[in-house]
């Protein structure tokens, strides 16, 4: 995938992004309309994975680098080269604009993986048990295991027709093809797990949740040091997407505001250091 930029450096100056998700918000408006979509659900993994949170000054080569090997874990898959490369071009795109001082990018490298694919930032999670879904999120996920199941079944056609090729001495074709088809049967096996065992929550509080922030709920927060406001929709980690507006309740600020009161004042420690935020308001 090549992505296309609508950036050329004589806009006007725009405000200064802290976090990998303001960041992120900034450079999707450079992206061609035609390439937004696809370029934004991949950035979107890349920072989930990362944490919204995390401010541009922390990151570091090292875990640019495990990033490289969280997506090659299972070996080269077809599209792992792709994936990297959107990546990439956003990590270029901030040290051009001068948010971050290193050179990010140079440490993505597709290598053969050390690991497990379910193996994030936080670990592994336990599949289906205790999941709280949206329902938007769960028809969401419902809707991405059917096209995984679509796209098993043509990996399935792939490695049928690559087998039947008996001149290829080393069959490429064959192996990548069954790479593919192993990555997604995994990611299939995650989701037919989280379905299993998910329980789907109201997006709409009652009278006796009223002013109080929980999970599938809108909150809206304010940072005490800045006096910026932000609002948002508290998700399981699943569901998160910093372009919807959706915080995953496994993050930082989202672990400290959920249960929590309008007019409350949480403390979050964050790897630039401790931050406080007001709860303005939950519906």
């Amino acid at each position: 995938m090549v992505v296309k930029s609508k950036d050329n450096g004589s806009g006007p100056e725009s405000v200064i992004p802290n976090t990998v998700a303001e960041a992120l918000r900034d450079y999707t408006a450079t992206i061609s309309d035609e390439d937004r979509p696809s370029a934004s659900a991949e950035l979107g993994r890349f920072v989930k994975w990362l944490g919204n949170d995390r401010s541009l000054g922390s990151l570091a080569p090292p875990e640019i680098g495990d990033y490289s090997d969280h997506i090659g874990a299972h070996g080269t898959a077809p599209d792992a080269v792709d994936r990297l490369a959107v990546v990439k071009l956003f990590l270029a795109h901030l040290k051009k604009k001068g948010h971050i001082t290193v050179n990010l990018a140079q440490h993505l490298r597709l290598r053969r993986g050390r690991g497990s694919a379910t193996g994030g930032r936080a670990g592994g999670r336990a599949a289906g048990r205790g999941v709280r879904l949206t329902k938007s999120g769960h028809q969401q996920m419902k809707k991405q295991l059917a096209d995984l199941l679509v796209q098993r079944t043509s990996y399935s056609e792939d490695i049928r027709k690559a087998a039947a090729d008996k001149d290829v001495r080393e069959n490429a074709p064959l192996e990548a093809a069954r790479e593919a088809h192993g990555m997604v049967s995994l990611k299939i096996t995650e989701i037919e797990e989280t379905l299993r065992g998910a329980e789907i929550i109201s997006e709409k509080g009652g009278a006796r949740e009223k002013g109080i922030v929980r999970l599938g709920g809108r909150v809206t927060i304010r940072d005490l040091s800045t006096g910026k406001a932000t609002a948002c929709q508290l998700v399981h980690p699943d569901e998160a997407n910093p372009l919807s507006g959706k915080m995953s309740s496994g993050s930082p600020v989202g672990g400290a505001i959920i249960g929590r009161s309008v007019g409350d004042t949480v403390t979050v420690e964050t790897p630039a250091g401790s931050k406080q935020y007001e709860i303005v308001k939950a519906s």
